[in-house]
């Protein structure tokens, strides 16, 4: 499966059994070359719409979860090394999820650029 997009500016990715999730090259735009993650933790689980983590730089931005599910593991990698998060959002993985279930559509990377063409 392609990546899809959630409006808040993530991007999901299936694998077998879960789903890797990422912000999107928008996101790090908005993000200052410093800043702090703060990643969520192992088997929390979380509801589509819910503060996962956050990242704080010149900006706020919350991480907001697209999906219904729980964490499995979180790219601890970004906590001592976070320069590949800014330099190549999309093999940059924040977080994996199990246990999910979609509750609302996502966008595909086509309607996801229709879609900052309004922002």
């Amino acid at each position: 499966m392609s990546l899809r997009y959630s409006k808040n500016h993530c991007w999901i990715k299936k694998t077998d059994n879960s789903i890797v999730v990422g912000i999107s090259d928008y996101a790090c735009k908005q993000i200052c070359n410093n800043f702090i993650l703060n990643l969520p933790d192992e088997d929390e689980e979380f509801r589509a719409g819910d503060v996962v983590c956050d990242i704080e730089s010149c900006k706020y931005f919350e991480v907001i979860s697209p999906v219904n599910g729980k964490i499995l593991k979180v790219n601890d990698s970004l906590l001592y090394d976070a320069s590949s998060l800014l330099s190549d959002p999309y093999d940059s993985w924040l977080f994996e999820m199990t246990d999910v279930a979609f509750t609302q559509e996502l966008l595909s990377a086509t309607e996801y650029a229709d879609y900052l063409t309004m922002l």
